[in-house]
């Protein structure tokens, strides 16, 4: 009987050490700030985060980006395929504006609130993955490639302000609940 339950504690412990890896592997994290731009760094009192959820059947990410005291009104915000320190080219819109709008093939971008600091909400689908294709991300297709390049640091999410066209606040996307310093 003790070996009865000492084999079921440890099937336990295994199932709940598995569901939480998992767990982590189905979320996603980035702390944004202007030394993590390229090129860059750009001086900014301004902040951000990154929160992110891929859904049970892996194909919807359910997202929330924050940003706080932008030198300038936001304009729009992504996730690129790129290394820390590197450029890289857009996987998903986050949000856009009136000024800086999503491509036309990208449905249901949310717009960013037009402000120095906001938070904007939203998912993401296959639908959503604009490339890029000269990096081997086919648009309107390999949303699986784009959570790869997530889960394997190869991936970053960034705020976009009139101020600093190119980012004013980015950080390195990270699997689980760990987040950039």
């Amino acid at each position: 009987m003790k070996r009865l339950t000492l084999l079921i504690l440890i099937v336990l412990c295994f199932t709940v050490a598995t569901a939480a890896s998992h767990d982590d592997a189905n979320t996603f994290n980035a702390t944004l700030r202007g030394i993590n731009e390229t090129p860059g760094p750009v001086a900014t009192q301004a902040s951000g985060s990154f929160h992110a959820t891929l859904s049970a059947d892996g194909t919807a990410l359910s997202y929330t980006v924050t940003y706080n005291n932008l030198n300038a009104p936001v304009t729009q915000s992504h996730i690129h395929f790129g290394l820390s320190k590197e450029t890289g080219g857009i996987m998903i819109w986050l949000c856009q504006t009136a000024a800086a709008p999503a491509p036309a093939t990208d449905p249901g971008v949310p717009m960013c609130p037009d402000t120095l600091s906001g938070t904007v909400s939203g998912s993401a689908t296959a639908a959503n993955v604009v490339g890029p294709n000269s990096q081997g991300i086919t648009p309107g297709a390999d949303f699986a490639k784009a959570v790869k390049a997530m889960r394997e640091g190869a991936a970053y999410a960034n705020v976009h302000s009139s101020r600093s066209p190119g980012g004013e606040i980015r950080g390195p996307v990270r699997a689980g609940d760990e987040e950039d310093e």
